[in-house]
């Protein structure tokens, strides 16, 4: 018997993306993967990320109403410096960052469901590139970025790690 796929409802929603936040960022340390500083357990608070995001970038994806996936979608590089990239001509694009799933959500293409929400909100503001970072040691996320269709248009050293950069067009 085939059962019916779960209800996925993605919304403006700051403390329940920050829930899902906290739960990866929680089992990134507990797995022994040593998070740097964006996921460091300690600083997936609204106090930590506020610096770094404005409320209504935060969006959560709910199945059947339990917070999921998450992630907060920016119109400028304020995070990440493109400048590699380029130059001193920056692109407009959408910046996808703290990309994630809830443990217990894993393996179930929220990523896709995350990006997919992404490309549309990039294009309902008439941008035509989403772009997003990672650290280059992570084989298994950058992985899932490229079958989600980024490509990697650069890499950059930044304090302790070699930071991925991937874009994809909308």
């Amino acid at each position: 018997m085939k059962t019916n796929p779960p209800l996925v409802k993605i919304v403006q929603d700051m403390d329940n993306a920050i829930r899902v936040m906290q739960d990866a960022a929680t089992w990134l340390a507990e797995s022994g993967k040593k998070p740097s500083k964006w996921w460091q357990p300690k600083n997936m608070n609204r106090e930590f990320l506020l610096r770094h995001a404005e409320p209504d970038e935060f969006f959560v994806a709910l199945v059947d109403g339990d917070p999921a996936a998450s992630v907060i979608l920016q119109d400028s590089e304020r995070n990440q410096s493109w400048k590699s990239v380029d130059g001193d001509r920056p692109q407009s694009a959408l910046y996808v960052h703290w990309l994630c799933v809830a443990r217990r959500f894993s393996g179930t293409g929220l990523p896709k469901v995350m990006v997919d929400f992404a490309r549309d909100q990039a294009r309902k503001q008439k941008l035509l590139v989403l772009r997003l970072d990672t650290n280059a040691d992570e084989t298994k996320l950058r992985k899932i970025y490229i079958a989600l269709g980024f490509r990697l248009v650069g890499t950059q050293q930044e304090e302790s790690q070699n930071t991925a950069l991937y874009q994809k067009l909308v």
